[in-house]
């Protein structure tokens, strides 16, 4: 009987079988991680591009009014991307990237503001798989603010 118990744990057979089983599992595991990281790469380039396309919209003469537009072709640029909404303003600011003030304003040094279309959006993507310590979903944003050219 101790012969028989001690061929058993000597045995190499099938060693080969347990760490295939383990390596195997360990790779799935990171090949999933990595495709879900790509995933969520792609999809936020998609929310950033949205924003872009639609801040492009609203800065051509004559859409610049057209908040609807803009929206619409925002969220046409992001096809197939979960809970993705979007918000189009028209800014006038004295400074880029300043505040914003009424398009009547008067500003220092050179007379009218600037105007802006800006576009923001997000969206709420799901993860592939429940990772311990790390949330189910991601909330994802964009944005875009482009200057309307100046037209007489």
């Amino acid at each position: 009987m101790r012969a028989l118990a001690k061929s058993l744990v000597e045995s190499e057979s099938g060693s080969a079988l347990v760490e295939f089983a383990v390596f195997l599992s360990v790779l799935t595991l990171l090949f999933v991680g990595i495709v879900d990281y790509g995933l969520e790469i792609q999809q936020a380039m998609q929310v950033q591009e949205a924003a872009s396309a639609g801040a492009s919209y609203g800065e051509i003469p004559g859409n610049v009014k057209n908040l609807t537009g803009m929206e619409a072709a925002a969220t046409s640029a992001a096809p197939g991307v979960h809970g993705f909404s979007v918000t189009a303003v028209d800014i006038f600011s004295c400074t880029p990237g300043g505040a914003a003030v009424l398009s009547s304003a008067t500003c220092s040094g050179y007379g009218t503001p600037i105007e802006y279309v800006q576009v923001k959006t997000s969206a709420t993507v799901p993860t592939l798989l429940a990772y311990v310590g790390m949330p189910s979903s991601l909330a994802l944003k964009g944005s875009a603010t482009f200057r309307v050219p100046w037209t007489p």
